[in-house]
């Protein structure tokens, strides 16, 4: 299937163990060999886990975390405009990510599951489930790693990957590195003077159907 220049779709984040922890309604941009290009503008609505006391995943200790209830809070996006790029077959999305301005503030390497895309009656989206591990990369192309912690305290855990999984995900970002330093697609510059139509909307968040069962077959 080929998604609708223009029409909303849901980015659907999920862990290993099946849990949907995000949903995030974004604007097609175009949809074509190179992949899914969306557009999340600050002030979308979009839902994301929290604590029933509404406390963030990062201020509970990785082991402790199955000990406490986690629900789906409505939240609203600032910050920083977003270019979302979902490459087919590739383990990772790029995130072009603008200032308000609409200068490039960075780009954010997302290192997840390959996207797994749907349609269902009015609603369509494409579902992932993070790796944890991501690469922040400076407009002049300085990288770094990010999250290192989180993706190694999960190495041989139930719910996420074995060493030889986390292996191929460090090596999908290894690979993405290389694409960085080689100024090649999409850190060439491409989109970087992408102008949203003024009139547009900000995605909309549907009220149902946002929890519909997953796309992906392999979490991993």
């Amino acid at each position: 299937m080929t998604f609708a220049v223009g029409d909303d779709v849901l980015y659907r984040d999920y862990r290993g163990n099946g849990q949907l922890i995000g949903v995030m309604p974004q604007r097609v941009i175009a949809d074509d060999e190179r992949g899914i290009l969306t557009w999340r503008p600050i002030g979308t609505p979009w839902l994301f886990r929290r604590t029933a006391d509404g406390r963030d995943r990062r201020e509970i200790p990785f082991h402790a975390r199955h000990t406490v209830e986690w629900r789906l809070a409505s939240l609203t996006w600032t910050g920083l405009h977003v270019l979302h790029l979902f490459r087919p077959d590739h383990a990772h999305s790029v995130w072009s990510m603008f200032n308000p301005d609409f200068t490039l503030h960075c780009w954010y390497v997302n290192l997840e599951a390959p996207p797994a895309r749907w349609a269902d009656d009015d609603l369509a989206g494409v579902d992932t489930s993070d790796h944890a591990l991501d690469i922040v990369v400076m407009p002049d192309r300085q990288w770094q790693w990010k999250d290192e912690g989180e993706y190694l305290e999960r190495v041989g855990h139930p719910d996420y990957w074995t060493a030889d999984q986390a292996a191929d995900i460090r090596a999908e970002g290894e690979r993405v590195i290389k694409d960085i330093e080689a100024a090649a697609f999409p850190f060439d510059g491409a989109w970087l003077d992408f102008r949203p139509d003024p009139a547009w909307p900000v995605p909309a968040l549907p009220a149902t159907g946002w929890d519909r069962p997953s796309a992906i077959n392999e979490l991993i």
